[in-house]
């Protein structure tokens, strides 16, 4: 088949100018064409040989959809087996419950980071403070909100991690660790809940396996926001974790400290008094 420009002959093509197009960059020519047949004969139009814009923005949704595809599919992976306990699954900023000053603002702040957040520029977040403080609320809150615009989020205690890296070993899953692994690094935001509460033993080398498999849960987020929540302070977790694993923690990660009443204990201290 004979293109355009033959049909059109050479005298009816003339070369206007040559360059780099600057998104694909890829060099073009333009040229000036007369169009010699049909309703607009003698009608000169420009054309670009060479760029590629159009067949990179094809490949960019085919990728796009394939990436979509493949979260839903992995995700789906870990339908019927609850990773988020049952007392977190209404969490919500509605349902966040203050009681300080301080956790009033924390509050604040983090709906605003959930409202200005970005997969590329957005800062991890390091989650600190007592047992019943509204952590993991916050946490599971902050997922919520960016999966209603949009973006894909998990929430993963390191316990429940642990324990789901295991059973693929056991060859009974219909997942493997490659896909967890995966599934860990292609999401949007990753919160990795309960930090220092995994098992740990010094005197079984059993724990170079969770110290590297944690190393490889943190290296495949670098650049990209997580959110951490622990109980432990820094030498406390340090010693959990260890220095290298702790590093990659604190890497562009903005510490956030939460102090407060345990308020899944509100009602015991009147039980505890027989009232």
């Amino acid at each position: 088949m004979k293109s355009i420009q033959q049909m059109m002959g050479k005298q009816s093509v003339k070369v206007l100018k040559k360059f780099i197009c600057k998104t694909c960059q890829h060099p073009v020519i333009q040229k000036e064409m007369v169009i010699p047949f049909g309703p607009y004969r003698g009608r000169k139009v420009a054309v670009h040989e060479g760029c590629k814009c159009k067949d990179m923005e094809i490949v960019r949704k085919v990728l796009q959809t394939n990436k979509q595809q493949k979260q839903k599919k992995l995700a789906k992976l870990f339908q019927g087996h609850s990773l988020i306990n049952t007392s977190l699954q209404r969490a919500a900023f509605e349902t966040f419950q203050v009681r300080t000053d301080s956790l009033k603002k924390v509050k604040k702040d983090m709906i605003q980071y959930a409202k200005d957040f970005h997969p590329e520029t957005s800062t991890n977040l390091l989650f600190v403070g007592g047992f019943g403080v509204g952590k993991s609320h916050l946490a599971v809150a902050i997922t919520k909100e960016l999966m209603k615009q949009g973006y894909s989020c998990l929430f993963l205690s390191v316990p429940k991690l642990l324990t789901k890296i295991r059973q693929t070993y056991s060859g009974t899953t219909n997942f493997n660790e490659a896909m967890i692994l995966e599934l860990i690094e292609s999401v949007d935001l990753f919160v990795l809940d309960d930090l220092g509460t995994e098992y740990t033993n010094k005197k079984k080398s059993d724990d170079n396996w969770t110290h590297t498999k944690l190393f490889e849960v943190l290296d495949s987020r670098q650049g990209k926001p997580t959110i951490y929540t622990t109980n432990l302070n820094g030498e406390q977790l340090k010693k959990k974790v260890n220095g290298r694993n702790l590093s990659r923690i604190m890497d562009g990660t903005e510490v956030v400290h939460m102090n407060g009443v345990d308020y899944r204990m509100r009602g015991r201290v009147h039980y505890e008094k027989g009232n």
